[in-house]
């Protein structure tokens, strides 16, 4: 496996369930997959031993216009498979605030989604003490003022299989690439970390990105199951967590972000307003008329089908006759190629905003998407951090992403990703705990997990906005790679940490 592994988007969330395959006439299907690509299929390097090592060095920074003397952490845990044999050992990177006589402070548990992400996208791009900022050969490394260290420690995981996160040579690890597997050991390991550190009386609480969400949601079940803790508070940012996909209310819920990309690109008249404004606009039209045009189906009289398909033309950009023809409903493919072909452009799906020539989409499907960050090169600054910064030895190349645990994942028997239900955990867990802070964070262009999508699963599971705080972004999928919008979203995430204490 080569040593230089690469950054990329942490929305690679089940890339063969959310990323569909684009139409024939973009693709050249005999070229091969892309390298980036064909060295995240690479085999896992399996370790030696169950070892848990714990390595501490000692940092200072200035985060949040604060100074903050900190120890930084890292800590290998063993974790079992489904038999209760240790199979592989899960590191974290853990950044604690070192404050004399204070073992209270809010403790975050970060993670990314994919299946398959490692924790490097939130560690080493919004949130941890230092950030990779510049891109290819201007890469480096800064001190990172967003860091959340001023108010909450932070510990950061890399799931089974990810990161430094390896099986163990000659154990099945197969039962931990699984919706429940995975859910079990990653609450295993993050309450064994709260009572190895003394951190039992301390406020927590678990914050997930892309299928980071659903894992989240899914450890709310594991910790159930065991009878552990329950967190004091749930982060997630571009939520995937089911119940949005049925007829009707995908292309409801896609359409307020359809029209923020075509708000974006001009594609339709601004009139004025703002991306929020249109948003706003485009989600109250697709909430009450366009949803009853899509009930009545067939049955919806030709001119209100047509007075439909325009008023669906003026917010997406596309025209009304293709829509009308397509029954009024909502394609992402149709939109991303469609919305700027007169310039031979498509859009990216994770960041709507992202454009690529028609002509040069050549990638195998489902990785055509120009808004993915690929290629980056900074595998060794990763590296060279864990080593050198935290002084701990990698025992093999970090592994930012593995795409070979992601296509094989088990969502349960007869489940795909698009039908597993993860809102009921969190229903459970917030009546069996009133007090749990619930947060959640989504970008205007995130075509892949639009916001109104997660916002509409938490309302139909009994979850209203009174029961939690939403925050929306001008950005993608992964609000910190917007630097006119990172600033603000830690300042909501830092500002939501500090209510754990409370």
């Amino acid at each position: 496996m080569p040593k230089t592994l690469f950054s990329v988007r942490s929305g690679l969330l089940a890339l063969a369930a959310l990323l569909p395959a684009m139409p024939a006439f973009a693709q050249d299907e005999s070229l091969p997959m892309p390298p980036v690509f064909l060295n995240a299929m690479e085999p896992m390097v399996e370790r030696e031993a169950a070892t848990d090592k714990v390595v501490v060095t000692r940092h200072k920074g200035t985060f949040g216009g604060k100074t903050v003397a900190y120890d930084a952490i890292v800590t290998e845990t063993p974790v079992t498979n489904a038999k209760g044999a240790k199979a592989a050992v899960v590191v974290t990177y853990a950044y604690l605030g070192r404050t004399k006589g204070d073992t209270k402070r809010p403790v975050l548990f970060i993670f990314n989604g994919g299946p398959g992400a490692s924790s490097s996208p939130l560690h080493m791009n919004a949130f941890g003490p230092r950030r990779i900022v510049g891109k290819g050969e201007a890469a480096h490394l800064e001190n990172n003022p967003n860091s959340l260290l001023d108010v909450a420690d932070l510990v950061f995981i890399d799931p089974p299989g990810t990161g430094a996160s390896m099986p163990v040579k000659g154990a099945d690890a197969s039962s931990l690439f699984s919706v429940t597997g995975d859910a079990a050991a990653v609450a295993d390991v993050v309450q064994r970390w709260r009572q190895a550190n003394h951190r039992t009386d301390a406020p927590f609480a678990l914050v997930g990105e892309s299928y980071g969400t659903a894992r989240a949601l899914a450890m709310l079940g594991a910790e159930d199951s065991a009878k552990l803790p329950l967190p004091d508070g749930v982060a997630l940012f571009s939520l995937s967590i089911g119940d949005s996909d049925g007829p009707v209310i995908s292309d409801v819920a896609l359409l307020p972000t359809l029209a923020a990309v075509a708000w974006y690109h001009e594609a339709a008249d601004r009139k004025g307003q703002t991306v929020a404004q249109r948003f706003a606009e485009a989600r109250a039209f697709a909430e009450i008329d366009y949803a009853q045009a899509l009930i009545a189906g067939a049955s919806l009289p030709a001119v209100d089908r047509a007075r439909i398909a325009a008023r669906l033309s003026e917010l997406v950009g596309l025209p009304a006759a293709q829509l009308e023809k397509d029954g009024l409903q909502l394609d992402r493919q149709a939109f991303m190629l469609g919305l700027l072909s007169a310039k031979g452009l498509r859009t990216g799906q994770l960041d709507g905003r992202a454009t690529r020539a028609i002509s040069e989409s050549n990638m195998h499907p489902p990785f055509d998407d120009p808004s993915m960050t690929l290629g980056a090169e900074t595998g060794h600054l990763i590296e060279d951090y864990i080593g050198k910064d935290l002084g701990y030895p990698l025992p093999s190349p970090y592994r930012s992403l593995n795409l070979g645990i992601n296509f094989k994942w088990e969502w349960g028997r007869g489940e795909v990703y698009r039908t597993v239900r993860f809102t009921p955990f969190l229903t459970k867990a917030m009546a069996d705990k009133p007090g749990m802070k619930l947060l959640t964070v989504g970008g205007y262009y995130d075509i892949t997990t639009p916001i109104a999508a997660g916002q509409f699963a938490l309302d139909h599971a009994g979850i209203g906005p009174d029961r939690r705080t939403s925050k929306s972004y001008a950005a993608g999928h992964s609000i910190f790679e917007d630097d006119a919008e990172m600033a603000r979203f830690a300042g909501d995430v830092r500002q939501w940490a500090a209510t754990l204490a409370k």
